[in-house]
Parts: C-alpha cells; structure tokens; sequence
C-alpha cells in the first residue's frame, strides 16, 4: 500500500453487518445522537419496536446519518452496553482499520459535500447505504491511520472536557449570582 490511497468505503469496512436483535434492547433513532453522542436510548421490545430498529450495535461501530448527513449527526459507539439497536436510518459501518481515523474523515467537510452530491432530495437529502459504501476517501498506511485518529481523538476530549468545565464553572456562577440577588 503507498502511503496514501483512494479506497471506497466497503473495502476498508463492513457495511450493515448482520446480526441477530434480541427481543428486549435498547432502541437509537435518528433523534437521539447529538455532537457523538446518544442522549437517549429508549427501552423497547421486538414487538413494540420500529421497524426500522435493525442495527445491533457492537463497541467500536461508526453509525453514519442517512438522512440530512449535512448535520453530522453520526455516532462512534464506544460504550460497552449491550443491546443497543440503531435505525436504518443510520448506515452501521465497521472498520477493519483504525476505527477513530475513519470516523472522523467520514466527519469532515468535503467528504460530507461528496456524499451531499450522491444523495437524494433537496428538503431531507439521503443517501443510501450501498452509495455510501461506494463513495472514496483517502486512506494512509494503518500507523498514519492510528496517529491521525489518536491525535483527534485526543483534542476531542480535551474540547469536551473544557465544554464541560466551563458549563460547571457558569451554573455555579449562576447560583451564585441568584444567592446575591435574594
């Protein structure tokens, strides 16, 4: 492989594995990931669910947003719960290479406007799996990979730490300021 080389996205993943849905899991809509994460997961049944809960998630999948991709609503799931069923909203991608550097060259701008290209109506643009697992990205050796992704990981976590810092650091001064105004 050179350094660097121009793959589509099947050849560097597993694109919607299959698996088996237990009858009781957790259910993941398109509404309830925001900024990488799920901010709800909803307790459903096999008979209750939607039909479109069909995405057993599995640590270290990336769950890229059919629907609007523009909003970068896409999800790498890190967590070790289990049971957890997505949408078919969302493409479930499983790399076979590093999992940080793929998710987050599947977040950047020109990717999304590539797939923004390939997608389907103005007012809710899609794409659909299979063209997203046909559209290329650039691709470096597995230890550029795993740099790239390490690094970005890193200054991830550093901006969400601070976000969360300075959220504290606001409500304290609220509650402050409300004490000194009583």
């Amino acid at each position: 492989m050179k350094t660097w080389e121009q793959r589509k996205l099947y050849q560097i993943a597993t694109i919607n594995p299959k698996s088996v849905v237990s009858p009781h899991f957790l259910y993941v809509d398109l509404e309830s990931v925001s900024q990488n994460r799920v901010t709800q997961y909803r307790a459903v049944t096999k008979d209750n669910a939607p039909s479109r809960a069909q995405r057993l998630a599995k640590k270290g999948d990336i769950f890229f947003q059919n629907v609007r991709p523009y909003q970068k609503n896409n999800l790498l799931f890190l967590t070790n719960k289990n049971n957890v069923v997505f949408s078919t909203g969302y493409t479930q991608i499983r790399a076979k290479q590093d999992i940080r550097y793929l998710f987050y060259t599947l977040q950047t701008t020109p990717f999304v406007n590539r797939i923004l290209a390939l997608s389907t109506g103005t007012s809710y643009p899609a794409i659909s799996s299979s063209k997203l697992a046909n559209a290329s990205l650039l691709v470096p050796i597995i230890d550029e990979q795993s740099k790239v992704g390490l690094t970005i990981f890193k200054i991830d976590s550093l901006i969400a730490a601070n976000e969360y810092n300075l959220k504290n650091v606001l409500n304290i001064r609220g509650r402050f300021n409300l004490h000194l105004l009583m």
